[in-house]
């Protein structure tokens, strides 16, 4: 259990689980390569596990848009929380990728498709400069998160 190893060790390192997919016409190889990510502490848990969600997203300038991609078959993180944040963030795009897990596995092209489909419209938008500059208190946040 990994709050027992937090507790015993006070962190626990993640590490990834990087896939690697050959060309469409070769088969499909999963391989992990469990490098060191990230490490959590029990602290940097607590912060993520206390934080007000909805405080958080009703932070976040009515300007600033906001891309939330979640997997339908997410096993850390729930799909319901990105409905949250959906009820929650005022200039808010929500795509649910479906059969994706945690890691997105086997349906990168559409996470990519996605992502790269919301930036064009931000940059398409004449007001790029001003909705830019709103996103500013969020960046902040996250990276206060991170």
């Amino acid at each position: 259990d990994f709050l027992q190893r937090i507790k015993q060790n006070g962190f626990i390192d993640v590490k990834n689980r990087k896939v690697n997919v050959l060309p469409r016409n070769q088969a499909f190889i999963h391989s992990f390569t469990g490098q060191f990510e990230y490490r959590v502490t029990q602290e940097s848990l607590m912060d993520r596990l206390t934080t007000d969600t909805r405080a958080a997203c009703l932070s976040i300038d009515q300007n600033c848009r906001v891309l939330t991609i979640h997997g339908s078959r997410d096993k850390i993180v729930p799909a319901k929380d990105a409905l949250e944040f959906a009820r929650f963030i005022r200039n808010h795009k929500l795509h649910i990728i479906e059969g994706a897990d945690h890691e997105y596995t086997a349906h990168q092209d559409e996470l990519a498709t996605v992502v790269l489909d919301f930036v064009k419209a931000v940059r398409e938008d004449r007001n790029t400069a001003e909705l830019l500059q709103s996103c500013k208190r969020a960046v902040n946040f996250i990276k206060a998160r991170i």
